[in-house]
């Protein structure tokens, strides 16, 4: 996999510089809103009785993905833009946010 991302086959560490940047809390909320709340309910376990879903490992997990995915999608938006800017995701709104428009900015000149 990481021949095929363009890093070196040898050695075990890799540095992407847009991953130092995290990007603005409340840009990620934007994208998947609702895995916050089943972040804040499964990790106070307060999920009602009549509630069809019980707190597993596996559902910590998947929340805790999801969470990820959103700041990396964010943070590898900024490249993907500039390979592929007819892209019709781009027209939605975050990607016109000014707290986007300044992430966009700190990632463009660390790159």
């Amino acid at each position: 996999m990481r021949s095929l991302a363009g890093f070196p086959t040898y050695g075990r560490f890799f540095y992407l510089a847009c991953a130092s940047l995290n990007p603005p809390t409340s840009l990620c909320k934007k994208l998947f809103p609702a895995i916050d709340e089943w972040h804040d309910r499964l990790a106070a376990k307060e999920l009602s009785s009549g509630d069809p879903i019980k707190p597993t490992v596996a559902e910590n997990l998947f929340v805790q993905v999801i969470m990820m995915f959103r700041k990396t999608f964010i943070q590898d938006s900024v490249f993907m833009m500039e390979l592929h800017p007819y892209y019709p995701i781009w027209q939605h709104s975050i990607f016109s946010d000014p707290a986007y428009l300044s992430f966009k900015r700190q990632v463009q000149i660390i790159a």
